[in-house]
């Protein structure tokens, strides 16, 4: 599902056209609001190069930061044995 159909489907959700009594159409909608979600999140819609490269900056961050802290608190734990 592409970000506009899931968009103009959330619009219609919210409006109450749709009939959420259906199986398939709560799955369609809860789908939409998925995708959704996601773009508010990420910035685009899944597979889109600038998505790609959040991804890439938060996974880099996380990274460094986790190696920071293990860098701080390695020598505090081996220098306390005396």
């Amino acid at each position: 599902m592409t970000l506009p159909e899931a968009e103009r489907i959330v619009e219609l959700d919210r409006e109450g056209v749709l009939d959420r009594s259906d199986d398939d159409v709560a799955k369609v909608v809860f789908e939409a609001h998925t995708v959704v979600q996601r773009s508010a999140m990420w910035g685009s819609s899944p597979g889109h190069p600038a998505r790609r490269k959040t991804v890439l900056i938060v996974v880099g961050a996380g990274l460094f930061i986790g190696t920071w802290i293990v860098g701080l608190l390695t020598p505090l734990l081996l220098g306390t044995e005396r």
